[in-house]
């Protein structure tokens, strides 16, 4: 059975802050064109990252098509309760997600997948690990109507997994890894379309989305009558036409390049309006701004920033 996530950052317990509606979009519902959504040690070298077994990326997410075993052998399925969302594996004890699918929740309640293909199918290949810790980038920033600040989390998981031809790593990317001109690929268990009915799918999909400038993403929503707000942590990707997207369901899941004969994580699913809509690209956490980072916090783990 698949889930659909989209629970908001904000610590409303604490805080007495009434959920906001744009993140409680119900299962079986529209999603509205114009409605904000999120879109939930010893190998830090990555000398073996970023090279499925299968050796092939090819473009349901939405407009795509079903993913092959081992094609994505970095993606992650996060479960929190009965809500999910996407992750990706970074090194033998970590996953990378966006903040916002983990923010409230307690790591005991998190679980993920990793290997998983079909999540109604036999899971004899998927691994299922627990959570044992989650750090939530220090600049990482809830806002209501627009994209959130520093979209990223790490999930440090219960014990190490095993790398196998269907479970290894993504490579982290370099600051100056360039990505204008670039297509990237995205994959998820998120929902497949914008009409009534099924808004998840159990087989994982994937599809490819051109990277645009900063100032494309902004006159795209501008044409729409969309004020967006894209910080220097955050790049947009998508069509024209909105024919292939990420979904209510695909946050947190990764968008990768290709470089040097290696796929590289160059963003998280974060955010967008509407689901594969015209002129309404997907907005995503930059990995490049938060990489050094990530490196720092796998390579020397700790018990601080534990939430």
């Amino acid at each position: 059975m698949i889930f659909f996530y989209s629970i908001p950052s904000s610590d409303w317990k604490y805080n007495k802050v009434v959920p906001p509606k744009l993140r409680q979009i119900p299962q079986r519902s529209v999603v509205p064109t114009h409605v904000f959504r999120r879109r939930v040690d010893d190998d830090v070298t990555q000398g073996d990252c970023g090279v499925p077994s299968t050796k092939i990326l090819q473009k349901r997410i939405i407009g795509g098509r079903e993913a092959r075993f081992a094609e994505f052998p970095w993606q992650a399925h996060v479960r929190i309760s009965e809500f999910q969302c996407g992750g990706v594996l970074v090194s033998r004890w970590y996953i990378a997600t966006a903040a916002h699918c983990v923010s409230r929740a307690r790591p005991r309640d998190i679980s993920v997948w990793l290997g998983a293909l079909d999540t109604a199918a036999g899971l004899d290949t998927a691994r299922k690990m627990g959570v044992v810790q989650k750090i939530l980038h220090p600049l990482f920033q809830f806002r209501m109507t627009q994209p959130d600040r520093y979209d990223i989390a790490l999930l440090k998981l219960s014990r190490p997994i095993t790398y196998m031809s269907h479970i290894l790593p993504i490579c982290l990317p370099d600051f100056d890894l360039e990505l204008r001109g670039k297509s990237g690929v995205i994959a998820g268990w998120g929902k497949t379309d914008t009409s009534n009915g099924h808004t998840g799918t159990n087989h994982l999909r994937s599809a490819t989305v051109p990277i645009l400038s900063k100032e494309q993403c902004i006159k795209w929503h501008q044409s729409k009558q969309i004020s967006v707000e894209i910080h220097s942590e955050m790049i947009c990707a998508g069509h024209s036409d909105g024919h292939q997207d990420a979904c209510l369901g695909d946050s947190g899941g990764p968008l990768i390049v290709a470089s040097s004969g290696r796929y590289y994580l160059a963003g998280i699913t974060s955010a967008g309006f509407g689901c594969g809509v015209d002129h309404q690209p997907g907005i995503y956490h930059d990995v490049r701004a938060t990489a050094a980072w990530v490196r720092s916090r796998i390579a020397t783990p700790s018990n601080y920033d534990l939430y």
